[in-house]
């Protein structure tokens, strides 16, 4: 019989976790009594950077404008967004498995 789906489930759960940068990562502590409200977590974590704040709350056109005038780097950019969406995936699957 094939593998059970929690066992073939843990190991793509592992398969992400190695795959992530642990940089980007929000400290385990970070992740116990979380808020309702998770859009507060940004901000209240100390995880982001100011600059990462500004670029990650901007809109689209701002972004590219402030690429162009060189005032961000698409790296930058990259860097930031990358960082916010494994920390929305850790509040996601963090709050997901708490209830």
């Amino acid at each position: 019989m094939g593998q059970h789906y929690k066992e073939i489930a843990a190991i793509a759960l592992k398969r992400r976790a190695d795959a992530i940068p642990k940089k980007y990562l929000l400290p385990e502590s970070a992740l116990t009594n979380l808020p309702l409200n998770l859009t507060t977590i940004p901000k209240s974590s100390g995880h982001f950077t100011p600059a990462e704040l500004e670029i990650i709350e901007a809109d689209a056109e701002e972004i590219l404008l402030k690429i162009r005038e060189k005032k961000w780097t698409s790296l930058a950019v990259t860097e930031a967004f990358c960082k916010a969406s494994i920390v929305a995936q850790q509040l996601v699957c963090s709050s997901f498995y708490e209830n």
